[in-house]
């Protein structure tokens, strides 16, 4: 259990972070997505704050963590796989929901142990400055707010251990904060903003920016150990096994580094031209690495979508080399979110439509695609797993459980509007395109999933709230 001492003071925390439809064959490339994705004022606005300057203030608590055990860092653990052997979910029912501020693609909940839950936030805007940008920590059994570490601009990627919560932010810093109170212990800054996830491996605490950098620094002072530079901003982050680290840029180099930042070996890895002529182009990596027994799983964007390629491929870790290239057919959108790896079977949610898809991590070959809701072109949660049930987030509002082996739909969960948000969702306008860049209703779930060892899943949404979901 936590316990808390509500004393208050201030401290001073310095941070500073025309659509068309998918055509028929043959199509034309369509103009360059965003590469982001265009969040906008939560529908239920949080409550402005009167005394907020020019520099964040904060109340602080004090909180005691029993365990830094459980989903501690992106996608469960330094491997990013998305799974955990935490008790599955049969029957869904809303535990509870807690007003953090819009969850964007980056902000993905932790859960450490039975007890707390740590959210970083976008705030009331995206990509703006507002009171409520900065990193949230609740209790994990009622959602009660334990204290609110409040940053001038969006925080990003989260990651804890004992001691420390390790916060990326758009102003170009990483903020190691007290986990107790959420103060700042040290920060280090980087070039651009710094939207990757920590990875926390060893002693390190390791991070990417803006311009490309790779960054390890000593989790308990920010001391810096090495730096690596790529081509193209560091999105995601890193991830690791046990006894190297696995980083991809935007820019499609991928890397192998040990513990000690030497590079064992870096690729510029390429894909074909959409249309198939001209020279091969790089791929967009919006995700860490995937870590597979001897494997890394890349999942990339690309110009537009292309047909029978998923956008998977997957890296030998002793030499960077392809080992296999997804297969499947149909046609395949940009793949920013980071896949749940269950028992040989990437599930993850297909952009370009309303599906869900399983792949084999051993060949990249498609196992299944089911249809599951409407047809929509973004798709940027990654999705969490219980045993083999994975919890997949759509950009409709709504969670898929799926059984991992074969995609089986077991329930799902609307909360893209908190009026109807675990019931039914309210009836959309029909599609004028068959396909639609935005929702037609509610708001749609861009952030990652979580889930606590003791089962309970975590999402937030772009309405601005978190929600706890039980059996």
């Amino acid at each position: 259990m936590i316990s808390k001492v509500w004393s208050v003071g201030v401290l001073l925390v310095g941070c500073g972070g025309g659509l068309q439809p998918v055509p028929t064959e043959p199509p034309p490339p369509p103009a360059p997505e965003q590469t982001d994705p265009p969040l906008t004022v939560a529908e239920t606005p949080l409550e402005p704050d009167p005394d907020a300057g020019t520099e964040p203030v904060q109340t602080a608590v004090s909180v005691e963590v029993g365990s830094a055990t459980g989903w501690t860092q992106f996608h469960g653990g330094p491997a990013r796989t998305g799974a955990s052997a935490a008790p599955a979910i049969a029957r869904p029912k809303i535990l509870w929901s807690h007003q953090v501020g819009i969850q964007g693609w980056l902000n993905g909940p932790l859960a450490l142990g039975g007890d707390l839950v740590i959210v970083s936030s976008s705030g009331k805007l995206h990509n703006k400055p507002d009171a409520e940008d900065g990193v949230v920590a609740l209790e994990l059994r009622t959602g009660k707010r334990a204290w609110h570490a409040r940053f001038p601009q969006d925080a990003n990627g989260v990651a804890a251990n004992q001691t420390h919560v390790f916060a990326t932010c758009d102003d170009g810093h990483l903020y190691a904060l007290d986990i107790r109170k959420g103060g700042v212990a040290w920060k280090h800054a980087g070039e651009g903003k710094m939207y990757s996830h920590p990875l926390l491996v060893a002693d390190k605490v390791i991070v990417g920016d803006g311009a490309g950098n790779v960054y390890a620094l000593a989790q308990s002072d920010g001391k810096l150990a090495w730096k690596l530079t790529l081509s193209g901003a560091i999105r995601g982050g890193a991830s690791a096994d046990g006894s190297h680290v696995y980083v991809a840029s935007q820019g499609g180099e991928v890397a192998k580094l040990g513990f000690d930042g030497k590079t064992a070996w870096k690729h510029a890895v390429k894909r074909p031209p959409w249309d198939g002529r001209g020279q091969p182009e790089a791929i967009e990596v919006y995700s860490p690495p995937i870590v597979d027994q001897d494997v890394i799983i890349v999942p990339f964007a690309r110009d537009t979508y292309y047909e029978d390629v998923p956008g998977f491929l997957a890296l030998d870790k002793k030499t960077g080399r392809d080992r296999w290239r997804a297969k499947g057919p149909g046609q395949w959108g940009n793949v920013r979110s980071t896949a749940a790896l269950v028992a040989g079977t990437l599930v993850y949610a297909e952009p370009y439509s309303g599906d869900i898809v399983g792949l084999a991590s051993s060949t990249g070959r498609m196992l299944y695609r089911h249809t599951v809701g409407p047809c929509l072109f973004p798709s940027w949660a990654s999705p969490a797993a219980a045993g083999d049930v994975v919890y997949v987030p759509r950009f409709d509002g709504t969670v898929h459980a799926v059984r991992a082996s074969s995609g089986k739909e077991l329930w799902k969960i609307y909360l893209g509007d908190k009026r109807h948000a675990g019931s039914t969702p309210p009836a959309a306008p029909a599609s004028r395109h068959g396909c639609d860049w935005e929702v037609g209703v509610g708001s749609s779930i861009y952030s990652p999933a979580a889930v606590s060892e003791t089962g309970t899943l975590l999402v937030g949404t772009a309405e601005g709230w978190l929600y706890a979901i039980g059996g």
